[in-house]
């Protein structure tokens, strides 16, 4: 039976009748490309590429989900290797197991959208499947408007950490931060803070492998509006809350991927 790798955004091959298309796929869709507001984004994406998971049925690949996060997958199947547009399947996994996954469609240049959105809970799935066109496939066109965000500078976030009151979380996240060469980082309007607490508490993380872990759920838990960030390495991701106006750190936790 194979497994799945624990990450936040996966994408998931499942078609192996052209390599070239989905080398083409997966380069897009973890490229940065400019949107219908003006604003770059970027998809932070696991690849699982093993042919164990060829032509697997999208209810299979959802029971391997043990909990989240992830509570959502990005699959490459037949359609999305065969069509000119290479419409990726978005899926929701948070439903009961019993039920058929809801599920819709995304071009790889508007992939970031979803993956930015659904990584920090900053709208649902079914605010984002609102916005396919007819045919089941979001495109972006006029409803990317209303969801793109304003990005964060990569000096910004750096200095943000740099100024944070010093503790172990805060030291980690600075040297990750150098580890990465991102000129920008997309950044989701959080309304209310106290709806990210709900989504943490309510999650599985293991305390041995989560940094930071309950000095983020005391921060979330006062609410107010903030920007989050999802920051993605190879063995781990970061969620970063920053104060809107300020861009100044209010909290942040690691969550390092079982080895």
């Amino acid at each position: 039976m194979p497994t799945l790798p624990e990450g936040q955004s996966l994408l998931i091959r499942t078609y192996f009748g052209d390599d070239g298309a989905w080398a083409q796929v997966a380069r897009d869709a973890q490229a940065s490309h400019v949107q219908d507001s003006g604003y770059e984004a970027q998809a932070f994406l696991t690849t699982v590429d093993d042919p164990e998971f060829a032509d697997m049925s999208v209810s299979r690949i959802v029971g391997l989900v043990e909990s989240p996060p992830p509570d959502y997958l990005f699959v490459v199947d037949q359609r999305a290797c065969d069509e000119p547009e290479h419409p990726v399947l978005v899926v929701d996994t948070s439903a009961d197991p019993d039920d058929e996954a809801a599920t819709f469609r995304v071009v790889p240049s508007r992939l970031a959208v979803i993956e930015n959105n659904l990584s920090i809970a900053n709208l649902s799935f079914d605010d984002l499947r609102s916005g396919a066109d007819l045919d089941g496939v979001y495109r972006g066109a006029g409803a990317v408007q209303t969801i793109e965000k304003p990005q964060v500078r990569s000096e910004d976030l750096i200095a943000a950490a740099d100024n944070a009151d010093d503790s172990p979380t805060v030291q980690q996240l600075r040297e990750d931060l150098r580890k990465r060469s991102v000129p920008v980082w997309p950044a989701m309007v959080v309304t209310d803070l106290r709806d990210r607490y709900d989504a943490i508490a309510g999650g599985t993380y293991n305390s041995e492998l989560t940094i930071g872990y309950d000095e983020t759920l005391q921060v979330l838990a006062r609410g107010g509006s903030g920007l989050g960030i999802h920051f993605a390495l190879v063995d781990s991701y970061w969620s970063i809350y920053l104060d809107s106006d300020s861009l100044s750190l209010l909290a942040a936790m690691k969550v390092i991927y079982p080895s």
